[in-house]
């Protein structure tokens, strides 16, 4: 059944969907799964298609991932009319009172975030991560399961830190920046930089890409 303690997860057809559901499920209330590209997984809970969907100005959020994918679903759903993007947080994760978190952001199982972070629009913070304070996490970046932000970090929006990394304080990640599973990061990398490795040292460069939310700027 319906009703108004449901919550619509857009953009599904990613397999991360499932802890977004998990996620939804802990915090008491019912997902409805919303595919928009025709290709989810037809076992998610109350799996319906967007192209049934009237009611767009309900509260929602993305069940995709990584940065460039959550940055695609919310531009694509912007334009399709969905107009009131939430931000969800798993109730077994653990926030200071003065984390401020933005339309959009996830923040999943297990997290531990300090004092004065701001996690910027559509951001997505998996399972297990750890945010010194002072942090910034740009709209769209991506924080990876594990990952270790050890406080006064800048994260440039459309950021992607991989699975375990760890970022010593004071570090400033630029826009776009790829940081590669397990790294060490000891001094601040450019935009769209790909780094990898203990220390983290640049290996090639990222395709710039628009990491600007949709709902933002047209407001």
């Amino acid at each position: 059944m319906r009703n108004a303690r449901s919550m619509r997860i857009v953009g599904v057809a990613a397999p991360y969907v499932w802890d977004v559901v998990e996620s939804v499920i802990r915090l008491g209330r019912q997902p409805i799964c919303v595919d928009n590209v025709g290709s989810a997984d037809s076992e998610l809970p109350e799996y319906t298609a967007e192209s049934t969907v009237v009611d767009r100005t309900v509260e929602f959020v993305l069940g995709t991932g990584s940065a460039g994918a959550r940055s695609a679903t919310a531009h694509a759903v912007h334009r399709s009319g969905w107009t009131n993007p939430v931000s969800l947080v798993d109730n077994t994760s653990t926030l200071a009172t003065s984390v401020e978190i933005h339309h959009g952001a996830y923040v999943n199982a297990g997290v531990v975030i300090a004092a004065k972070v701001r996690i910027g629009c559509f951001a997505n913070v998996n399972r297990a991560v750890s945010i010194g304070h002072h942090t910034s996490i740009g709209d769209f970046a991506h924080i990876g399961p594990g990952v270790t932000l050890a406080g006064e970090i800048v994260v440039g929006a459309g950021a992607f830190i991989g699975s375990g990394a760890v970022v010593l304080p004071r570090l400033q990640i630029g826009i776009g920046a790829i940081i590669g599973a397990g790294a060490v990061v000891t001094k601040s990398v450019p935009s769209f930089s790909v780094v990898a490795g203990n220390p983290a040292r640049e290996i090639k460069t990222a395709e710039e890409w628009d990491t600007t939310c949709p709902y933002c700027v047209n407001n």
